[in-house]
């Protein structure tokens, strides 16, 4: 039996040793350059949003494709979708910079997660966190601000593109071709573009309704149970939504809002719920009738979902009312809500051959200035209506304890506490 001389081994324990230790700095010098690049990265998408590229020797589209890391990461994890729009401003006087008015304008006019950067000279960027059927709308309202803000800045002049993750792509760069093509399908009679998106789930679902209808005329005597069988879906939407209004029924609010704002919590996010009567509605019903007051509060709902996102839930509250659940801050909240005030008393609402108008009263409460869960906040934002209501103040308020604690609000019983 052969056996390792003590020389022979002490060599080898040397060696391993050597090894061991040559193992551990390189495990500790790839671990120190990934938190180095971690940080570097932060730091990078805390300075896109302050300095322009230049400053911080980086080319707009290096920013823009961090940016766009971030975002597509952020939203494959928590399966949302988001948009990008590339606002371009051909012959615009100065060059696009980070510090431009151009940039204020558009972040003064988002939301405070909504990213801002530029792509080239006559080229902002605008990611936004929403569904891809707010992109124009939302859009459309950023334009009209800049117009406001900055007079040589035109609807006619300004061209938008905008493409939606995941519908037009899963990378960056198909994203950003995608919103380049869109901006060249721009016309001055259509400013703002974004291209369909083919959903292949409904191509295949309107093949299926196609074959069933073939069948249906084939067998006139098939049961009413299958040829229904396929409408689900839309039994499914009838039960959680009102009739008139198109949103969520007071039943259904409690549920959903209660969902949505755990969620918001637990991704420690600001959020803001918008208690808001509809003024008048007793004097329409008794001499217009029930179905001019039902015609008001469908025109009143739907300047609700123009001026809101896809993923602010809107509910029908108690008969004359609407909560909203929103995630912005408070000083968004207090813009959103005066621009729907402003919209609500100048829109005409149509019933027959008549047309109405009426105003809404809104009490704001905000996650987390003035409540941890719901229920708070639903108390803060009545008390609020009801001071506004019994003081005819027919506007938008933001709870103050001072003023709204000395009103007794009773909860509706669909509201309720989130205890944790």
């Amino acid at each position: 039996m052969y056996l390792f001389s003590p020389t022979i081994a002490a060599q080898l324990d040397l060696i391993s040793s050597v090894f061991g230790i040559i193992a551990a700095i390189a495990v500790s010098f790839i671990t120190i350059t990934l938190v180095a690049s971690y940080y570097r990265f932060q730091n990078i998408v805390q300075q896109a949003e302050e300095l322009d590229p230049t400053e911080m020797g980086a080319a707009p589209k290096e920013i823009l494709r961090v940016q766009l890391a971030r975002y597509l990461a952020g939203s494959a994890r928590r399966g949302t979708s988001f948009s990008i729009a590339l606002i371009r401003i051909p012959g615009y006087f100065h060059p696009i910079r980070i510090d431009s008015p151009v940039i204020a304008g558009i972040r003064k006019a988002a939301r405070r997660g909504d990213i801002s950067c530029v792509l080239d000279d006559e080229t902002a960027v605008l990611l936004i966190e929403s569904e891809p059927e707010d992109g124009v709308t939302i859009l459309t309202r950023i334009i009209q601000s800049l117009e406001a803000e900055i007079s040589d800045v035109s609807m006619g002049q300004a061209r938008v593109g905008i493409a939606s993750y995941p519908g037009h792509g899963l990378s960056g760069k198909d994203l950003t071709d995608a919103a380049l093509d869109a901006i060249g399908k721009t016309t001055p009679e259509e400013p703002i573009h974004m291209l369909e998106i083919v959903d292949l789930d409904d191509d295949e679902e309107d093949e299926e309704g196609d074959e069933a209808a073939e069948e249906a005329v084939d067998e006139p005597e098939a049961e009413e149970s299958d040829r229904t069988s396929k409408g689900w879906k839309e039994r499914r939407k009838n039960s959680i939504l009102d009739e008139v209004t198109g949103v969520l029924k007071p039943s259904a609010v409690s549920a959903y809002m209660q969902r949505t704002m755990s969620e918001m919590r637990r991704k420690k996010q600001t959020a803001a719920l918008f208690c808001i009567g509809v003024n008048n509605m007793d004097h329409i019903a008794r001499f217009h009738g029930a179905e001019a007051a039902d015609d008001v509060m469908a025109g009143v709902s739907r300047v609700l979902q123009e001026n809101m996102r896809a993923d602010d839930l809107i509910g029908r509250h108690e008969k004359y009312a609407f909560l909203v659940l929103l995630q912005c801050s408070l000083d968004e909240a207090e813009i959103i809500g005066k621009r729907i005030t402003s919209c609500v008393q100048q829109a005409e609402f149509k019933s027959e051959n008549k047309k109405l108008k009426t105003t809404i009263t809104l009490g704001v409460a905000t996650y987390p200035d003035h409540g941890r869960n719901l229920h708070h906040l639903y108390l803060a934002g009545q008390r609020v209506l009801d001071h506004s209501r019994a003081n005819d103040i027919r506007a938008y308020a933001v709870y103050d304890p001072e003023i709204h604690d000395k009103v007794q609000t009773k909860p509706i019983k669909s509201i309720k506490a989130i205890n944790e």
